[in-house]
């Protein structure tokens, strides 16, 4: 479905990432750990790329100190593409990190199309 009016720049369409059981992103090294010891590092995406926790404030907490709906909402996170750079470009790579359960380009966000000026009803 194409937008109706399109949004204006710099509204960036994030890619939704749910990670693994068992895998964290570090977001101060840039890296993903796993059970067992396992580190992956992303590659291959544009410069200015940010990768940020969808719920911010679970993000770096132990586990083991949260509930497990707050454990299943730390495995979401979203990859923030620089302007100019589809996201849908990116999908196929992202789903094949091996911390990766799935990954979506977000929705494409509209403006509602203008409409016929409302009329004046004299009193």
């Amino acid at each position: 479905m194409q937008p109706a009016v399109p949004p204006p720049p710099g509204v960036l369409r994030p890619v939704t990432v749910t990670l693994k059981p068992g895998w964290a992103f570090d977001g101060k090294a840039r890296r993903f750990r796993g059970p067992k010891g396992a580190v992956f590092a992303p590659e291959g995406l544009p410069e200015g790329t940010r990768i940020e926790p969808t719920v911010p404030a679970l993000a770096g907490k132990a586990p083991e100190s949260l509930s497990a709906p707050e454990r299943d909402l730390q495995r979401y996170l979203h990859v923030v593409l620089p302007a100019g750079h589809a996201p849908e470009a990116f999908v196929p790579a992202i789903r094949r990190w091996p911390c990766a359960a799935s990954a979506d380009a977000g929705p494409a966000v509209s403006l509602p199309a203008p409409g016929p000026k409302p009329t004046r009803r004299k009193p």
